[in-house]
């Protein structure tokens, strides 16, 4: 069992939790089967609903011959008639916010998508983390946020900013810096963070490992310690956040200190869609339950190829193919290619 109260008390809950990921393994198609049917019921009322008739939808049959494949360009008008004040188009209400993503598309996010995709798969990552780790004492200190190179995905700031701003009170206790800052100035981001966890118990870091060397050095240069074990005795783990592609993520892994941990989570504005479940193994586990169903389009092919999880073939190249609950309807991702390595439960790397 953990070995510090709060870490301790969270775990039961995230223990659960852990079973229902578990049965990845053995319900991936009956998991995914519910996701689409929650997603047309909910948007049964909305112009995009109305429009392709979802309550008469009854099989995965019906969606696929009904909805066509779209590029995140094509709902463009809809995004336009959203800024206007309209509501109910692609998803009930209006989305929390309109955000770039890959290819300089913009696309919805919704606040059921932030509580259902995003923070319930940080949460999933708690979970996993702990399993693997019974005596860690994640909560037991503060979690601090080192920053994320954007430099080529700039539109993910927009994605960290607004998750912060609307992260649930009970779980923002714990993390520091308490502001959202601009950090396009790394220096004086590191600055601001330096101040802030002096004299604090850290247990663990969010964001890069490219980031997380720089606040090392900038602390080294502050203090003149630049051992990471007197810096921060307690910390534990590396939580990074990305979309990049694995052997991008795993060449930054080599860089940290390495006696911290490091878990990475394929997560962009599409979605948040895996995590690493074995830590020393590069790939991730496909999230199945987080108000997104999957389709898989073969690199090259033509539309009506997409397939379903349970037809992939392992060591084939596919863009993902999204229907989620912001309002994208089969939208098929400009984000990085992915393959398959194993199924029952299905793991994945980006190429």
């Amino acid at each position: 069992m953990a070995s510090d109260l709060i870490t301790n008390f969270v775990g039961l809950f995230l223990k659960d939790r852990y079973e229902e990921i578990e049965d990845f393994r053995s319900q991936a198609s009956d998991i995914q089967s519910e996701q689409l049917f929650n997603l047309l019921r909910e948007a049964e009322d909305t112009e995009w609903g109305e429009k392709y008739d979802f309550k008469t939808i009854f099989s995965y049959q019906d969606f696929r011959e009904r909805l066509p494949i779209q590029k995140m360009q094509d709902i463009k008008p809809y995004l336009e008639k959203i800024q206007t004040g309209n509501q109910n188009l692609l998803w009930p209400g209006i989305p929390k916010k309109i955000i770039h993503t890959f290819g300089k598309n913009l696309i919805p996010i919704s606040e059921q998508s932030i509580n259902e995709t995003y923070y319930q798969g940080i949460y999933d990552s708690f979970s996993i983390y702990l399993h693997q780790n019974p005596e860690s004492k994640l909560f037991g200190g503060y979690s601090v946020f080192v920053g994320d190179d954007v430099d080529e995905l700039p539109f993910m700031r927009d994605l960290f900013c607004l998750l912060q701003e609307n992260e649930p009170f009970v779980s923002s206790l714990l993390n520091l810096p308490k502001h959202i800052v601009d950090e396009k100035d790394q220096d004086l981001y590191n600055s601001l963070i330096l101040k802030e966890i002096q004299g604090q118990k850290i247990s663990s870091f969010k964001g890069s490992p490219e980031c997380l060397l720089l606040l090392i050095k900038a602390a080294a240069l502050e203090t003149g310690i630049s051992d990471f074990n007197k810096l921060w005795p307690e910390a534990e783990v590396l939580f990074h956040r990305s979309p990049a592609v694995t052997s991008k993520l795993f060449e930054g892994k080599k860089k940290i200190p390495q006696n911290i941990s490091y878990q990475a989570t394929y997560c962009s504005p599409e979605g948040l869609f895996g995590i690493q479940d074995d830590l020393n193994s590069p790939a991730y586990l496909l999230m199945l339950d987080l108000s997104i169903f999957y389709e898989f389009l073969p690199v090259n092919a033509a539309n009506n190829q997409a397939v379903p999880l349970e037809d992939i073939d392992i060591d084939r190249d596919y863009q993902m193919v999204i229907t989620n609950c912001s309002g994208l309807w089969r939208c098929c991702s400009e984000g990085p290619v992915i393959r398959f390595v194993s199924k029952a439960p299905y793991h994945f790397i980006l190429i």
